[in-house]
């Protein structure tokens, strides 16, 4: 999980008068995270860059209802993991899913060092391609869980707070998430000839 910001506290506090400059100090510390997550939700750039300009915003509206009972950091994931859901039920009404990011996009763009043989990193590569494509068919709720813990980190009480259920559905969801994930990726697998 993401580091919190060593004057955290401070700028909340500042954020809460109204100091645009301290909300702007924390928008930049997270801004990285944010993105990541609602591009992981999202599929596609476009609309993560939509998910995290709103987060943000709704985010400094709404920061006199930040309670601390959380991290600041899993408060700003809930927000964001919301918006990625309100954009993903937008996107299933036009029936235009994109579950298939770009080639530059996502982390599939750099996955293996340069010690290794080009056509390793190919095969690394597009292990990671099938993975991202099975982790986008999931459902909303699915992706979140799995994404928070198996990517951002995050306890299951944090993502009980970030999703606005209890650890029991935490848990629950994210079992069924990684079967169902795991069945999707050695379908693909097999597809396309690979063990």
């Amino acid at each position: 999980m993401l580091e919190p910001h060593p004057n955290e506290g401070e700028l909340v506090a500042q954020s809460r008068r109204g100091d645009g400059i301290a909300f702007g100090v924390l928008v930049e510390h997270y801004q990285d995270a944010v993105f990541n997550l609602a591009m992981r939700m999202t599929g596609n750039r476009e609309d993560a860059g939509d998910v995290v300009q709103d987060a943000f915003l709704n985010a400094f509206r709404k920061i006199h209802s930040f309670e601390e009972r959380a991290s600041f950091a899993t408060w700003l994931y809930r927000i964001t993991v919301n918006q990625s859901m309100t954009v993903h039920r937008k996107a299933a009404r036009r029936e235009h899913v994109s579950l298939n990011a770009g080639e530059d996009d996502g982390p599939a763009s750099g996955i293996a060092g340069n010690s290794e043989p080009p056509g390793k990193r190919l095969e690394h590569a597009d292990d990671l391609r099938v993975v991202e494509r099975a982790l986008a068919e999931l459902d909303a709720e699915h992706r979140a869980v799995v994404l928070l813990r198996d990517m951002e980190g995050l306890d299951y009480s944090q993502i009980a707070d970030a999703t606005g259920c209890s650890v029991g559905t935490v848990k629950s969801r994210l079992h069924r998430a990684r079967l169902e994930l795991r069945e999707k990726v050695n379908r693909a697998m097999a597809r396309g000839g690979k063990k």
